[in-house]
């Protein structure tokens, strides 16, 4: 968790084997939210102690911001809430739960015969960074973040961090073959996990030359269709591949639909949209997490890896579950500043929460207990939030830090991007949508200058000057960037040019 927790200080600074059948979840009387999620009254459940706890902490506390909130149990919502920018028909980002949405729909292409996950990278992309290890990588390191590349997504130069210069700078225009391009370990795939934001997007390019023209369409009719989400954006990067490891937006009652999948063992309404094995797939501990080659000091910092989902089990030797007051069976996607998809099998709930919250991991058993004290178990252990330490990394490495990104108009394009897809997609005011991005920091060095445009061609534009700088960075106002967004395809989100 705790890849999310330095993905969002790179962006402040610059910018056991476990399984589960069909039988261990026991289920009855389903109601599937076909066409929308029941109701249930709850009005007197939330007048209860524990509950008003829950409340105060996930909606009332500034240091927890919450923009959206669903809790779902027995296929009913039994508390739903948005803040003043977001409502029940708007999509918010949902950052690194893309690489969830990424897995399922792999399992739909293993579902239908297209792929299986014992085959080399190498029959989609022959070449590679062309070494021997890169021919020892098969599809399912890329599912399990152990394909072996060098990838340091906690390096706060911007200049050297994979994933921002893969979002925003060098490797923007074509993700897949920027990750491909990079050095791979020397004791080569499965020897050791390593969260990676840029693996998921090489699934992506995989899954794109195994559908070939039927690419576009295809998470649409694989899965968005069949569990009727309505209010979902993916983005792509300019060769058209999804960018499968941060790029998804969904309302929160969309996303429920997705984790009411996973807890239905795969099964929606009837239909198998993921077969129980490909569940197992997903629930089973990354093998290059339980390699001796991870070396996990803090399991509460690093967390447990599954298939695209995160565990809440104690796998390595010694040490315990990374949330000591939540269920063991619990399973959870994760996403930058705090996006949540909880599922709780025994407790038969789901829990939906986006948000802005940098500290957010701190929190997170506190909230998942508190929710289960509020929803399920009122005599429940409630957790504590987290002691946390501030970065101390120098005035003079962030300053550097933010000149490096300057330099590569990296924090520019970071800002137009976001900033696109935050008003665009979710119709946020701009003002809005720099704060809660974290950019709000770069008004200390400069003045942000945003431009949306509609462009001849039919796109908006949304173009972003940092201007005004201090001397120290010499810099000028005419550095800029710019991402477009075409209203007659909105599914696509932003694309940075």
């Amino acid at each position: 968790m705790w890849m999310k927790k330095s993905f969002s200080i790179v962006i402040l600074f610059f910018l056991f084997n476990f399984s589960v059948n069909a039988n261990d979840l026991k289920i009855s009387n389903i109601r599937w939210p076909v066409p929308d999620w029941e109701m249930a009254n709850s009005t007197n459940r939330m007048e209860s102690a524990q509950c008003q706890e829950f409340k105060h902490f996930a909606t009332d506390n500034k240091n927890f911001l919450t923009e959206g909130l669903i809790i779902i149990k027995d296929g009913q919502i039994l508390y739903e809430y948005y803040d003043d920018h977001y409502g029940i028909d708007v999509s918010h980002p949902l950052w690194s739960i893309s690489k969830t949405f990424t897995g399922i729909l792999l399992g739909t292409a293993v579902r239908d015969g297209r792929i299986n996950l014992d085959m080399p990278l190498s029959a989609y992309y022959p070449h590679g960074n062309n070494t021997s290890n890169y021919q020892k990588i098969l599809i399912k390191n890329l599912l399990y973040l152990d394909a072996g590349y060098n990838w340091n997504e906690t390096e706060l130069d911007v200049i050297d961090n994979p994933v921002v210069s893969m979002l925003y700078g060098a490797g923007h225009e074509d993700m897949t073959n920027f990750v491909l391009g990079k050095r791979i370990i020397k004791q080569g795939p499965a020897y050791k996990w390593n969260y990676s934001t840029g693996l998921p997007t090489v699934t992506m390019g995989v899954l794109k030359k195994v559908y070939a023209t039927e690419y576009e369409e295809m998470p649409w009719r694989n899965l968005f269709n069949p569990l009727g989400m309505k209010n979902v954006t993916f983005e792509r990067d300019i060769t058209g591949t999804y960018i499968g490891g941060a790029s998804v937006f969904s309302t929160p009652r969309d996303l429920a639909k997705l984790g009411y999948l996973l807890l239905n063992n795969g099964q929606w309404n009837g239909d198998i949209i993921l077969p129980p094995e490909w569940i197992k797939v997903m629930l089973t501990p990354s093998p290059g997490y339980v390699s001796s080659g991870t070396i996990v000091t803090d399991i509460k910092d690093t967390g447990v890896y599954g298939g695209s989902l995160w565990l809440n089990r104690p796998i390595k030797n010694g040490l315990g579950k990374p949330y000591p007051n939540s269920p063991e069976d619990m399973f959870l996607a994760i996403g930058h500043l705090g996006q949540f998809l909880i599922m709780l099998p025994t407790q038969n709930m789901i829990i939906v929460r986006t948000g802005s919250d940098q500290e957010f991991h701190s929190k997170t058993d506190h909230f998942v207990s508190g929710a289960l004290a509020c929803f399920a178990t009122p005599n429940s252990t409630v957790g504590k939030v987290q002691k946390t330490n501030p970065l101390s990394i120098g005035l003079g490495n962030i300053i550097r830090n933010i000149r490096n990104a300057l330099q590569a108009t990296t924090l520019q394009s970071a800002i137009a991007k976001n900033v696109c897809s935050c008003h665009l997609i979710s119709g946020v005011d701009i003002s809005t949508c720099l704060k809660r991005n974290k950019f709000s920091f770069a008004k200390f060095f400069s003045k942000i200058v945003v431009k949306k445009v509609e462009e001849k061609d039919g796109r908006i534009s949304v173009q972003v000057w940092l201007a005004k700088l201090s001397r120290l960075f010499r810099r000028h106002s005419e550095n800029s960037a710019k991402a477009y967004f075409t209203p007659a395809k909105p599914e696509f989100g932003c694309t940075l040019n």
